[in-house]
């Protein structure tokens, strides 16, 4: 009983405190105009924030949350980018859009509102709004590229275990190292480029494992909150993957399978979207996402077979693309690599095709380590006549 009676009257003070009513006061922000940053870190320890100077001391306490909506011209841009800053609990409102090492940026504020948040019905209440106008210009200075690979793989149903029928590309690993300067692959800084560009440090782990959803951002493959992007998780699509000793990109696509049931619905499972907020200005576009089934004869090998429903969300004759940037030493090597889903038709003649180049310049196990160059029947590397090189299964 006394902690509720101490809480009532700290909640009385503060309303007692906030009588006048919040004031914007005028706000400045916490670096000069045209800053320039020697790198993302650089950016990343200052930060950007804009602060309100509140004159009344007002008290703001954490179920109080600042929004401030903006347009952000990246470059020369004449179309800017619209977002939304926050502060909770606080006039410090942080801007961290995914910034962009060797980009110039301005920011341009279009209006503010302070809100309430009321945990008997789980709402925001606006309690003062702002429309002044505030700007600021700056800089991210990033490495140099030195370096551009493309590579690219096909893919189509015919592959039935991604695992045992690994589809990848090589990267000269010795072109890569010359141009950067640097001796090992052990020396560089890797990371998945989100579709912005911005680097993601969680490409490879669990967490992600290159998965995308259908607009090629990361996404998690179960589905549940993504505590990265701060949304629920789009569906995944594709998986492209680099390698931690940057000479390969491994290939894959979602692939469900179940025991074909005729009284079942044809929907597959997914990840859920969206999040707890409903104001438009948390909002994010969902990726349209592609949803097909087909029934799948599988052959047991004794004579009987197994019907299955296979799911998948790739789109046959559809391109899907992953970048990885390589950084050493204020340098960097960035590799664009494309996943072409085709028809089985298409990819079992391209196989065929195959068949008859002798050039085999290496084979991997099924956990994805090289067997160095050697001509065998199964998962070959093949260099074709254009320069390309895919793996290819040749029997």
């Amino acid at each position: 009983m006394r902690k509720i009676l101490l809480t009532l009257s700290a909640l009385l003070i503060t309303l007692g405190i906030n009588a006048q009513g919040f004031e914007w006061g005028t706000a400045t922000w916490n670096i000069n105009d045209g800053r320039v940053y020697s790198g993302i870190e650089e950016l990343q320890t200052e930060g950007i924030v804009l602060t309100y100077s509140n004159p009344n001391e007002y008290t703001l306490t954490f179920l109080n949350v600042i929004e401030v909506s903006y347009n952000l011209f990246i470059d020369d841009a004449a179309e800017p980018v619209q977002a939304v800053a926050t502060a909770q609990g606080s006039t410090d409102v942080i801007f961290n859009y995914d910034f962009v090492e060797g980009h110039k940026y301005k920011i341009v504020t279009t209006g503010a509102k302070l809100s309430a948040v009321n945990l008997a019905t789980f709402s925001a209440e606006t309690v003062s709004e702002n429309n002044d106008s505030y700007s600021v210009s700056f800089t991210v200075e990033g490495p140099e590229l030195v370096k551009t690979i493309n590579v690219e793989a096909y893919m189509s149903l015919n592959i039935i275990d991604q695992n045992s029928e690994l589809t990848y590309s090589l990267i000269d690993t010795t072109a890569v190292l010359n141009a950067l300067g640097a001796q090992s692959t052990s020396e560089l800084t890797i990371y998945g480029l989100n579709g912005n560009g911005s680097y993601n440090a969680y490409f490879n782990e669990i967490w992600y494992d290159g998965w995308r959803d259908a607009d090629g951002e990361y996404t998690k493959y179960n589905g549940g909150w993504d505590n990265v992007a701060g949304h629920n998780a789009y569906p995944a699509v594709y998986s492209i993957k680099i390698n931690n000793t940057a000479d390969s990109v491994f290939y894959y696509f979602y692939d469900y399978w179940k025991v074909y049931d005729e009284n079942s619905s044809d929907s597959i499972g997914g990840s859920t979207i969206g999040g707890s907020r409903t104001d438009e200005s948390f909002s994010r576009r969902a990726p349209e996402t592609s949803y097909h089934n087909v029934i799948w004869e599988w052959d047991n090998g004794d004579g009987t077979t197994t019907k299955y429903t296979r799911s998948y969300r790739v789109d046959e004759g559809k391109d899907y693309k992953a970048s990885f940037a390589l950084i050493f030493n204020k340098k960097f090597a960035i590799v664009n690599a494309t996943l072409h889903f085709i028809s089985q038709e298409n990819h079992t003649a391209g196989i065929e095709t195959a068949k008859a180049c002798s050039e085999v310049v290496g084979t991997y196990n099924a956990n994805g380590t090289s067997m160095g160059k050697a001509i065998r029947k199964g998962l070959n590397i093949i260099r074709y006549a254009d320069g390309t090189v895919r793996k290819v299964m040749v029997k």
